[in-house]
């Protein structure tokens, strides 16, 4: 891939990821307004689910497309079989993340749920290892910025997960709002979900934030 390219492809990627997750962040605010209509809450949240789609592709094809971008700009030698292996691993978390949207509200839904899960943390530790390995100067990539860039990819990972886990009982909560109507608990349920999920997007904004902040400067 051009160097020119492989940079274009990565910003228009942070763009998608940050600017689609802007709308998903507004929409769960408004899922837990109280004055608003059950419809219009439902619809809130639904439009939520359905956005968030984007970037979390976004987030699956951003490390192998670095790993082009690593290669062209010369900041390392990157081996085809690293190639092979990012591509296949984001091909197949697109197939769960698809198949999970397709299935929104069903019992598979949930048990590719776990899986979801399960994989963001095997890539947290993998990719956590090698920004470890890497800013201790053992290698595979370079150390300095370009380290510190990995670690940080790395806790992005833990970010999804936070996110994934506050985020699980507003369905449940949303049930209960359809067929018991407006109640206290149920209201306290939807606002410390929503709440939650949020500190760990603003944590996930953070992070792409000084990630883009060290990739542009290479200060260290």
């Amino acid at each position: 891939m051009d160097h020119a390219i492989g940079v274009f492809v990565h910003v228009m990627l942070l763009v998608y990821w940050l600017g689609a997750d802007l709308g998903v962040f507004l929409l769960a605010k408004a899922a837990k307004r109280p004055e608003l209509s059950f419809a219009e809450r439902a619809f809130a949240l639904q439009m939520a689910v359905r956005i968030d789609l984007v970037p979390r592709l976004c987030f699956t094809v951003m490390f192998p497309v670095g790993l082009h971008v690593t290669a062209s700009g010369g900041f390392a030698v990157i081996p085809t079989w690293a190639f092979a292996l990012s591509w296949a691993v984001s091909l197949a978390w697109i197939a769960l993340l698809l198949t999970m949207w397709r299935n929104e509200g069903n019992p598979v839904a949930a048990r590719l749920n776990r899986w979801h899960l399960g994989l963001q943390a095997l890539l947290l530790v993998i990719i956590g290892a090698i920004g470890v390995s890497s800013w201790l100067g053992h290698g595979p990539l370079p150390g300095g910025w370009f380290a510190a860039k990995i670690l940080l990819f790395a806790l992005i990972f833990a970010m999804g997960i936070g996110i994934d886990l506050a985020f699980r009982p507003i369905g449940p909560a949303f049930v209960r709002l359809a067929t018991e109507g407006s109640k206290p608990d149920i209201e306290n349920t939807i606002s410390v979900a929503v709440d939650s999920s949020i500190r760990y997007v603003l944590g996930l904004y953070a992070l792409l934030i000084v990630i883009t902040f060290l990739g542009i400067t290479k200060f260290f």
